[in-house]
């Protein structure tokens, strides 16, 4: 199923380092086929990361919250800091799924996510649908153009809607205060 997902709605990049690795360790040898997805992956990686400098002139969410006191009961906020992919994906995604046990309505600071890659996607998507299912609206704040771009590829914004995601903490906070208040 990953496999699928991963073909068809991740970047292209993505799907030629999953084919190159799938068609070496066929055609090879596995050890080979997993050094040429690691170095393909970091070349990836490097080239996302350069590419992140030459967005420096794009809108970023930079509210602050000094006083977490001011957030309504039953919501919490989690802020993701740095790039959403392979490396990374899985402890996002175990801090999000515990961060939303104790809450109602998480809201989910994107605003230093540069990029997410198709592990990220899947990883996230993960952590949604189990919130979901333990009744947790969960809200995204700050989240870049390109990163949005592929939220939609992936259907995260199909999971959790358009309508819950803003592009400044202050909008989903006001949005989290009035769910809170309809929960109470």
């Amino acid at each position: 199923m990953a496999f699928i997902y991963i073909y068809y709605k991740s970047s292209l990049f993505d799907s030629i380092i999953l084919l190159t690795t799938f068609f070496l360790t066929v055609l090879v040898d596995l050890t080979v086929a997993i050094e040429a997805g690691v170095v393909l992956s970091a070349l990836l990686f490097m080239k996302r990361m350069s590419d992140i400098g030459d967005s420096s002139g794009q809108n970023i969410d930079s509210d602050l919250i000094d006083d977490y006191s001011i957030l309504p009961p039953k919501v919490s906020v989690y802020e993701i800091s740095g790039p959403f992919f392979f490396a990374s994906a899985k402890q996002y995604a175990d801090v999000i799924k515990s961060t939303g046990v104790t809450c109602k309505i998480l809201i989910l600071r994107m605003r230093h996510v540069p990029f997410i890659d198709a592990t990220g996607i899947v990883n996230l998507r993960s952590a949604i649908h189990e919130l979901q299912n333990n009744n947790v609206t969960v809200l995204l704040s700050g989240v870049r153009a390109s990163v949005k771009k592929d939220l939609d590829k992936g259907n995260i914004t199909n999971l959790i809607s358009n309508s819950n995601i803003y592009d400044s903490f202050d909008k989903a906070l006001a949005s989290a205060t009035e769910l809170s208040k309809q929960i109470e």
